[in-house]
């Protein structure tokens, strides 16, 4: 799976908006997808999606945009429940190990609180976006460091918006961006080490997508893209998302360009 670099210039506006992306061929398709529950079969007349991913040198960041057209819309949560009941709604739920390093990196129960608050999230991280919700709290982080997951942060960028029908059929448009780090610190940004995106390199990534349709407690699938199950607290059951390296010019650029700098020579 391959994230298209994006120039500098062209860095897609995070507000759930998905017109940047117009142009771009989707990196992935609904037939990426695998149902973790029973195994069901595709219908894309149930549920379908888009996904676009992107990634920015100049910005050091990774942008993803999918698009989910669903019969049924379900959030229904209460107010003010976002950070134990987001999971009972329809959302995206991003995965992402910077380093590729692997292992567990959340729900740590053997281990005491405090030990569980400094390692969930620590080594990979896994955000969950859910709405639109009447108050507001669309977006979290379910390894932890609620300082990195703000919608509009200086390390996340996160929004939804529906267009249909009520808990009825509609288009749900997921977007967001996230500077990464190869280890997250609970306590903040300054006491962890950010990652560096470079051209040519493999990143741990995954998607899940759930779907729910008349009761918040069942769901009707759970779509992975890397079809194992527990990865919410192992980083190996992620995928690989290799970056892309920019467009490189063309020899007719090239050669105009070698003409400009001679005919400025003495």
């Amino acid at each position: 799976m391959t994230a298209v670099h994006l120039d500098a210039g062209a860095l897609p506006l995070v507000d759930g908006d998905l017109s940047d992306w117009e142009g771009l061929t989707p990196a992935l398709r609904m037939s990426a997808f695998n149902d973790l529950v029973t195994g069901a079969d595709i219908d894309t007349e149930d549920f379908d999606v888009k996904v676009w991913i992107g990634w920015s040198d100049s910005a050091n960041r990774l942008y993803v945009a999918v698009e989910v057209v669903d019969d049924i819309h379900q959030v229904d949560r209460p107010a003010g429940t976002a950070v134990t009941k987001i999971f009972q709604d329809d959302d995206l739920e991003v995965f992402i190990d910077a380093d590729h390093s692997g292992g567990q990196f959340a729900d740590f129960s053997d281990l005491g609180p405090q030990e569980q608050l400094a390692r969930n999230g620590a080594e990979a991280n896994h955000f969950v976006l859910a709405g639109p919700h009447e108050d507001g709290e669309e977006f979290v982080n379910f390894s932890a460091a609620g300082w990195y997951a703000l919608a509009d942060g200086p390390y996340t960028e996160a929004h939804v918006r529906y267009e249909g029908d009520s808990g009825g059929p509609g288009v749900t448009r997921y977007e967001m961006s996230l500077v990464p780090f190869n280890r997250v610190n609970v306590t903040a940004d300054f006491l962890s080490v950010p990652h560096d995106l470079h051209a040519e390199e493999v990143l741990g990534f995954n998607l899940e997508l759930s779907d729910y349709d008349t009761r918040s407690e069942l769901f009707d699938a759970k779509w992975s893209l890397s079809g194992a199950f527990n990865a919410f607290r192992l980083s190996e059951r992620f995928t690989d998302l290799w970056l892309e390296p920019p467009a490189r010019a063309t020899a007719i650029e090239d050669l105009t360009w070698g003409r400009i700098k001679a005919s400025l020579g003495p």
